[in-house]
């Protein structure tokens, strides 16, 4: 397996080229390390799920690099813009409603309620990235097998991971994180919800959604 570097653009380049041409790898974000490839690609994305070991009916959620992005496929509510002000670029996950015709992968949707888990992340070096890509968007899922910890540090990956993945990204400096990023579901405004609790505290989030 290759290894790239942030810190070189020729380097960043080439690694976006290896996500183009399905390759799934490894790259560090704001939260934890993460594993993906393109979102729009069907072959690529099950063969993540076999390298993590992940259930197919476990949807995948999607890193991007711009809020025009997210606007190209999902649907953005009054209240998830106030929610991109506050917390985007961040570690905040949102799942929003789909809009119709989207390009993306069946992988990356919540087929229940039609809906999809995106973030943009708070580092510089992943949202060049993905703005180097074809799609503009990264399958971000955490760099482990299924029900293993995820990693903040690069020593901390399996290093059997590594032997499964066409390349991995790293970065001298990574920013400080409490582990992976939170998670809250707005495709139905009239009943908010907070699925997962990470590095982004509950007591941030539950004025904006009108929680209890």
């Amino acid at each position: 397996m290759d290894s790239y570097q942030c810190e070189c653009l020729e380097s960043l380049r080439s690694f976006a080229k290896i996500v183009d041409d399905g390759g799934v790898v490894i790259y560090p974000t704001d939260t934890v390390y993460g594993i993906g490839c393109d979102a729009t690609n069907e072959n690529s994305i099950i063969r993540l799920y076999q390298i993590k070991n992940r259930p197919l009916n476990k949807s995948l959620p999607i890193l991007t690099h711009s809020v025009e992005e997210v606007d190209k496929i999902a649907i953005i509510t009054p209240l998830a813009k106030e929610l991109f002000k506050l917390f985007w670029p961040g570690q905040l996950t949102i799942v929003l409603k789909v809009k119709a015709l989207s390009r993306l992968s069946k992988y990356t949707l919540n087929l229940a309620n039609n809906s999809v888990a995106i973030r943009i992340p708070d580092d510089m070096c992943i949202q060049e990235l993905i703005k180097m890509t074809r799609s503009k968007l990264l399958i971000g899922t955490s760099a482990n097998f299924s029900n293993s910890p995820s990693s903040r540090r690069f020593i901390e990956i399996d290093p059997k991971l590594f032997t499964k993945c066409d390349a991995v990204l790293t970065k001298e400096t990574l920013m400080e994180s409490k582990g992976e990023s939170t998670i809250v579901d707005i495709s139905n405004e009239t009943n908010p919800q907070i699925i997962r609790l990470g590095s982004l505290s509950k007591d941030k989030i539950v004025k904006v959604l009108n929680l209890n």
